[in-house]
Protein backbone atom coordinates (compact mmCIF):
# COMPACT_ATOMS: atom_id res chain seq x y z
CA UNK A 1 0.00 0.00 0.00
CA UNK A 2 1.03 3.35 -1.27
CA UNK A 3 1.13 5.16 2.41
CA UNK A 4 2.75 9.03 3.26
CA UNK A 5 6.12 7.92 5.39
CA UNK A 6 5.88 11.33 7.45
CA UNK A 7 2.03 10.00 9.30
CA UNK A 8 1.98 9.27 12.82
CA UNK A 9 0.19 6.10 13.14
CA UNK A 10 0.10 5.32 16.83
CA UNK A 11 -1.40 7.73 19.59
CA UNK A 12 0.92 7.23 21.96
CA UNK A 13 3.53 10.13 22.10
CA UNK A 14 7.06 9.12 20.89
CA UNK A 15 5.89 5.29 19.95
CA UNK A 16 7.82 5.73 16.24
CA UNK A 17 11.44 5.81 15.33
CA UNK A 18 13.44 6.75 12.35
CA UNK A 19 16.25 5.41 10.83
CA UNK A 20 17.90 6.39 7.57
CA UNK A 21 19.80 3.73 5.62
CA UNK A 22 18.67 0.49 6.47
CA UNK A 23 19.59 -2.77 5.21
CA UNK A 24 16.41 -4.45 6.61
CA UNK A 25 14.06 -2.84 8.61
CA UNK A 26 12.17 -5.80 10.15
CA UNK A 27 15.10 -6.44 11.45
CA UNK A 28 15.10 -3.12 13.14
CA UNK A 29 11.54 -3.58 14.27
CA UNK A 30 12.56 -7.14 15.79
CA UNK A 31 15.20 -5.81 17.89
CA UNK A 32 13.77 -2.46 18.88
CA UNK A 33 13.61 -2.14 22.69
CA UNK A 34 12.29 1.87 23.42
CA UNK A 35 8.41 0.23 22.57
CA UNK A 36 7.02 -2.85 20.98
CA UNK A 37 7.49 -2.88 17.21
CA UNK A 38 4.03 -3.52 15.49
CA UNK A 39 4.70 -2.40 12.10
CA UNK A 40 7.07 -0.41 9.74
CA UNK A 41 7.03 2.13 6.79
CA UNK A 42 9.93 1.97 4.15
CA UNK A 43 11.26 1.52 0.35
CA UNK A 44 13.61 -1.61 0.66
CA UNK A 45 17.07 -2.19 1.64
CA UNK A 46 19.38 0.93 2.26
CA UNK A 47 16.19 3.23 2.18
CA UNK A 48 15.06 5.24 5.28
CA UNK A 49 13.26 3.23 7.91
CA UNK A 50 9.99 4.44 10.47
CA UNK A 51 9.63 1.77 12.73
CA UNK A 52 5.57 2.54 14.73
CA UNK A 53 4.04 0.59 18.18
CA UNK A 54 0.26 0.19 18.23
CA UNK A 55 -1.20 1.33 14.93
CA UNK A 56 -4.24 3.09 15.97
CA UNK A 57 -4.48 6.31 13.87
CA UNK A 58 -5.91 6.08 10.17
CA UNK A 59 -3.67 5.17 7.75
CA UNK A 60 -2.71 7.50 5.20
CA UNK A 61 -2.61 6.72 1.27
CA UNK A 62 -0.17 8.84 -0.68
CA UNK A 63 -0.43 8.24 -4.59
CA UNK A 64 2.51 7.09 -6.19
CA UNK A 65 3.91 7.08 -2.91
CA UNK A 66 7.78 4.55 -2.81
CA UNK A 67 6.52 3.70 0.57
CA UNK A 68 4.52 0.89 2.11
CA UNK A 69 3.57 -0.23 5.33
CA UNK A 70 4.33 -3.70 6.81
CA UNK A 71 1.18 -4.46 9.90
CA UNK A 72 2.85 -6.96 11.75
CA UNK A 73 -0.10 -7.81 12.69
CA UNK A 74 -3.20 -6.45 10.58
CA UNK A 75 -4.14 -4.17 12.95
CA UNK A 76 -4.26 -1.10 11.04
CA UNK A 77 -7.47 0.55 10.24
CA UNK A 78 -8.93 0.91 6.72
CA UNK A 79 -6.82 3.17 4.25
CA UNK A 80 -7.50 6.74 4.47
CA UNK A 81 -8.12 8.67 0.91
CA UNK A 82 -8.50 12.36 0.04
CA UNK A 83 -11.04 12.05 -2.54
CA UNK A 84 -11.79 14.94 -4.88
CA UNK A 85 -14.88 16.46 -3.30
CA UNK A 86 -15.40 19.37 -6.34
CA UNK A 87 -13.96 20.39 -9.21
CA UNK A 88 -13.98 24.06 -10.81
CA UNK A 89 -13.98 25.78 -7.59
CA UNK A 90 -13.02 29.17 -6.09
CA UNK A 91 -11.35 28.23 -2.58
CA UNK A 92 -12.15 31.69 -1.30
CA UNK A 93 -15.93 31.65 -1.69
CA UNK A 94 -15.84 28.85 0.60
CA UNK A 95 -17.17 29.87 4.05
CA UNK A 96 -14.98 28.59 6.73
CA UNK A 97 -11.86 29.41 8.23
CA UNK A 98 -8.90 28.83 5.54
CA UNK A 99 -5.19 29.23 5.38
CA UNK A 100 -3.31 30.22 2.14
CA UNK A 101 -0.28 29.03 0.83
CA UNK A 102 2.13 29.01 -1.97
CA UNK A 103 3.33 25.33 -2.79
CA UNK A 104 5.56 23.47 -5.15
CA UNK A 105 3.64 20.34 -5.44
CA UNK A 106 0.33 18.53 -4.61
CA UNK A 107 1.98 16.68 -2.08
CA UNK A 108 3.24 19.67 -0.73
CA UNK A 109 0.02 21.04 0.09
CA UNK A 110 -1.38 17.79 1.25
CA UNK A 111 1.16 17.55 3.81
CA UNK A 112 0.98 20.96 5.15
CA UNK A 113 -2.90 20.12 5.87
CA UNK A 114 -1.87 16.77 7.58
CA UNK A 115 0.66 18.62 9.73
CA UNK A 116 -1.85 20.57 11.34
CA UNK A 117 0.29 23.76 12.11
CA UNK A 118 -0.93 26.35 9.57
CA UNK A 119 -4.57 25.41 10.05
CA UNK A 120 -5.52 23.40 12.79
CA UNK A 121 -7.79 20.14 12.37
CA UNK A 122 -7.13 20.88 8.52
CA UNK A 123 -9.22 18.36 7.00
CA UNK A 124 -9.39 19.63 3.23
CA UNK A 125 -7.18 21.45 0.92
CA UNK A 126 -7.80 23.17 -2.89
CA UNK A 127 -4.98 23.21 -5.02
CA UNK A 128 -4.42 24.15 -8.92
CA UNK A 129 -1.81 23.94 -11.16
CA UNK A 130 -3.21 27.03 -13.19
CA UNK A 131 0.33 29.04 -13.90
CA UNK A 132 -1.53 32.52 -13.26
CA UNK A 133 -1.28 31.40 -9.32
CA UNK A 134 2.13 30.51 -9.21
CA UNK A 135 3.19 33.98 -7.90
CA UNK A 136 0.33 34.02 -5.49
CA UNK A 137 -1.77 31.27 -3.45
CA UNK A 138 -2.17 27.94 -4.88
CA UNK A 139 -3.16 26.10 -1.90
CA UNK A 140 -5.97 26.34 0.78
CA UNK A 141 -6.80 24.80 3.86
CA UNK A 142 -9.56 24.12 5.56
CA UNK A 143 -11.39 22.24 8.40
CA UNK A 144 -13.84 19.62 7.78
CA UNK A 145 -16.13 20.91 5.31
CA UNK A 146 -20.29 20.33 4.75
CA UNK A 147 -21.73 20.07 1.39
CA UNK A 148 -23.44 23.70 1.62
CA UNK A 149 -20.04 25.32 2.34
CA UNK A 150 -18.56 23.52 -0.90
CA UNK A 151 -21.59 24.22 -3.04
CA UNK A 152 -21.01 27.69 -2.56
CA UNK A 153 -17.60 27.74 -4.21
CA UNK A 154 -18.72 27.72 -7.87
CA UNK A 155 -17.05 28.59 -10.79
CA UNK A 156 -12.84 28.54 -10.21
CA UNK A 157 -9.76 26.92 -11.47
CA UNK A 158 -9.17 24.65 -7.98
CA UNK A 159 -9.99 21.62 -7.13
CA UNK A 160 -10.78 20.70 -3.48
CA UNK A 161 -9.86 17.11 -1.57
CA UNK A 162 -10.99 16.05 1.49
CA UNK A 163 -10.00 13.44 3.96
CA UNK A 164 -12.45 10.40 4.23
CA UNK A 165 -10.99 9.68 7.79
CA UNK A 166 -12.88 12.20 9.79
Amino acid sequence: MDVDPNVRLSSLPRNYKVYGKVNDCAAKCAAETNFTCKGFVWKGPNSGCVLHGKLDLPVVMQHASQWFLVDLDCTSTQPCMWSVNATNIDPTLIGASMKAVNVQNHHQCQALCLLGVLQPKCRAYALTNDPFYADGYNCYLFPALNQNQISSAISGKFVLYHNQCY
